[in-house]
């Protein structure tokens, strides 16, 4: 599929990334944190221009889902690791007197206790004007993407945080880990964890969808709130899936200004194509969310664009996978994918075509389950769409099945112009081979 218009043009100044070599087994705290220092140093005089004058810096950390327990040589598997998130913060503090509001949302409950097992209020207890928060807590608001207006963006407008909101910058603390819906979690795939549940679900299906608006959506944050810094903790990391994946140990951190440029060295750095797209691996579902952003205008994933210091990612390799939904072979993969594509593209047309049919019948803001034409079911927010779809037995998230908010064509907030593109422009299964997999 290539469905973007490539940016081409060289960029008028090479990104740099950072690569720190960590050894998690040989690290104790001070050493991760010394090394995330060292990451982070090049950047140093980037960061204080950007921080000047600001009033507050929201910082998002990989801590949304209590897996504390989950320890590779002693160090977080699935979360991004409290020495990494410690040091980060002082070297912010270093640049900026701006207030650190720092956390993740978590998808169920509480975060606090998480927290807690992290250690991390001990920690930033001695970080001046720096406050520890579940971003669920925080009230919400709704903000317009500004490169909504070029067709870009896959919604107009989104709920978020008003902490994130009313930010000055944006940080990102990520930690890299494979992932069964794209491919890979980096730095752009961490700002997904800041929409509010209340409003997406948990863990945000709205907009995690099977077909189109996941690798959008995460390109639409990272456009939307362009991370000063972003740092990839790489110490021990996640393959085959971002919980409960096969423990690796790339011992590296990663860090740099770009989250594109970041994520690209990132990707290169696990075995993966930065530029590569559904349905070659690792992006086995949906399309690449770093490539969707670079073509947007974020940055450059070209590897002779990005400026690398220290190790190139080919170096420092270590082989990642993003383990299946089920055993089958990439010819029937991609057969069965396609076809879901042409399915909720022609749901949407359906959609299209008696939207004053449902507005009446619905009402405007109702959430409608479409399938094959007609409505499944329906309801007022997204956690009641979920649980009339566990109670029905049937998978909501099916890729024959879009959930869609009835509203007023003038009011539609989602380009649902892309389902249609997407479809239109898929590759040849018989261009891959019919052989099992597993």
């Amino acid at each position: 599929m290539n469905t973007e218009t490539a940016t081409t043009a060289t960029p008028a100044h090479r990104e740099r990334v950072s690569v720190v070599r960590c050894v998690a087994a040989e690290s104790e705290d001070a050493a991760v944190m010394a090394r995330t220092a060292e990451a982070i140093e090049p950047h140093r005089d980037a960061l204080r221009e950007r921080l000047r004058g600001a009033r507050t810096v929201a910082v998002k950390i990989n801590a949304g889902v209590d897996r504390a327990h989950v320890l590779t040589d002693g160090r977080q598997t699935e979360l991004t690791d409290p020495a990494v998130i410690e040091a980060s913060l002082r070297a912010l503090r270093s640049v900026t007197d701006a207030e650190l509001i720092v956390g993740d949302a978590a998808t169920e409950g509480d975060t606090k206790p998480l927290y807690d097992k992290l250690g991390l209020p001990a920690r930033l207890a001695d970080i001046p004007n720096t406050r520890l928060v579940d971003f669920n807590d925080e009230p919400n608001v709704v903000v317009g993407m500004p490169h909504a207006t070029a067709g870009l963006a896959m919604f107009r407008r989104y709920a978020v945080p008003r902490a994130v909101a009313e930010a000055d910058a944006v940080v990102s603390l990520a930690k890299m880990k494979a992932h069964m819906s794209v491919g890979c979690t980096l730095s752009i795939k961490n700002l997904f964890g800041w929409m509010p549940t209340a409003v997406y679900g948990a863990p945000r299906h709205y907009l995690h969808d099977h077909l189109v608006r996941l690798p959008r959506v995460l390109a639409d944050l990272a456009l939307w709130t362009r991370p000063c810094l972003c740092i990839v903790d790489a110490t021990v990391a996640a393959s085959k899936s971002e919980w409960g994946g096969e423990a690796l140990r790339p011992g590296l951190i990663l860090a740099g200004t770009n989250a594109v440029a970041v994520d690209s060295v990132g990707a290169r750095a696990m075995g993966f194509d930065p530029d590569g797209d559904y349905p070659d691996p690792p992006f086995f579902y949906r399309r690449n969310p770093i490539r969707i952003a670079s073509r947007a205008g974020l940055g450059s994933n070209r590897a002779e664009d990005v400026e690398v210091l220290g190790p190139q990612p080919e170096e420092v390799l270590t082989r990642f996978e993003v383990h299946g939904y089920g055993k089958e072979s990439m010819r029937r993969r991609v057969a069965r994918r396609n076809e879901e594509f042409r399915a909720g593209a022609r749901c949407v047309a359906a959609y299209n075509e008696r939207r004053a049919e449902y507005l009446e019948r619905y009402g405007a803001g109702r959430l409608l389950a479409l399938r094959d034409g007609g409505v499944l079911w329906d309801g007022p927010d997204a956690r009641t769409v979920q649980r009339l779809a566990r109670e029905s037995g049937r998978d909501w998230k099916s890729g024959a099945q879009v959930t869609l908010r009835c509203v007023p064509e003038a009011e539609e907030d989602e380009n649902l112009d892309w389902y249609e593109r997407d479809a239109s422009d898929l590759p040849d299964p018989d261009h891959y081979a019919d052989v099992a997999e597993g």
